[in-house]
């Protein structure tokens, strides 16, 4: 018997005008790393006293489309599903936050051996509601979103009509080292960084069921609540972060500059923070500050986040 590995695996997306409908002659771009799409099956049992109290019958209650991407960070590869994660939109190279919902369809094509059949599985209506991005010393930089749909159509031989797909031009992995700049906290200064997360939390964005189908009736913006954490070396400076989060203080702002390359960098700016924590983690060979940041909306931006692409 001859399997399938994963390198047979053809990830590949596609923007909706109409969330939850495939785009006539779609063009999809493909993804380097494999999008986990699954549509599971929930079932409702029905036992019975005519039988002993044994399961009489099945009925399907719901299909749910759930999955996640994850890997190195590419720059621009994935930038449209940025978008789709903070609800904005892409304007002279700027993204905000923002409450507008854009979808995807997802198709993964598996190829049945070599020279095999190939078969789609398609999935529609599909955001992020969630996602992380991972900075750790001597590491790339490491990207996560979980992925929600609307619905899913049965597995096919039958290929979109007209559609295309388009491979990503850049291939090379940001890293932690060379690739990450200065991670700026205005008005204080850490100790270098051994690590930073930034989690882009979104309370409540959750499927909206609906009574009738299997498809959901879309998926509840939520209300976006991100956290940042960060490991910093415990230097001469760390006494006035451990003092700033211990009572009320002026939010500041907080930046990570990602990239090396001049137009191929990303900023990441959160306006105005506050401190969660900054104990101090006396537990390894490093003395580490344990920084939580908790970012706040900014009237002025009118974003919580700003994400510029393009930097020189």
């Amino acid at each position: 018997m001859a399997g399938t590995a994963q390198n047979n695996l053809r990830s590949a997306f596609v923007a909706e005008t109409t969330a939850g409908t495939i785009p006539g002659t779609p063009g999809f771009s493909t993804s380097h790393d494999p999008i986990l799409m699954k549509a599971t099956t929930e079932v409702y049992e029905q036992t019975s006293l005519t039988v002993g109290g044994a399961r009489a019958g099945v009925g399907i209650k719901s299909l749910p489309v759930t999955g996640t991407i994850s890997g190195a960070l590419v720059y621009g590869v994935l930038d449209d599903l940025w978008a789709s994660l903070l609800q904005g939109s892409w304007a002279s190279n700027v993204l905000k936050d923002a409450k507008t919902a854009s979808t995807f369809t997802i198709e993964n094509r598996i190829t049945a051996g070599a020279g095999g059949t190939n078969t789609m599985m398609r999935y529609r209506g599909v955001q992020p509601p969630g996602g992380k991005l991972t900075l750790a010393s001597n590491s790339e930089v490491q990207y996560s979103l979980d992925l929600v749909g609307m619905g899913s159509d049965d597995a096919t031989t039958t290929a979109l009509t007209g559609a295309t797909y388009t491979d990503p031009t850049n291939a090379v992995p940001l890293t932690s080292g060379i690739d990450v700049g200065a991670i700026t906290m205005a008005g204080y200064t850490p100790g270098g960084f051994q690590s930073a997360e930034i989690d882009f939390i979104f309370d409540g964005r959750t499927p909206q069921q609906s009574v009738s189908g299997l498809d959901t009736g879309g998926t509840t913006i939520g209300a976006f609540r991100p956290k940042i954490t960060a490991k910093a070396y415990v230097d001469a400076s760390f006494a006035a972060i451990y003092t700033a989060a211990r009572a009320a203080h002026t939010a500041f702002a907080v930046a990570f500059a990602i990239g090396s390359v001049s137009g191929s960098k990303y900023t990441i700016q959160f306006p105005k923070c506050h401190f969660g924590s900054g104990d101090i983690d006396l537990s390894g060979t490093d003395l580490l500050q344990d920084i939580e940041l908790l970012p706040i909306y900014d009237s002025t931006s009118g974003a919580t986040v700003t994400m510029t692409r393009a930097v020189a």
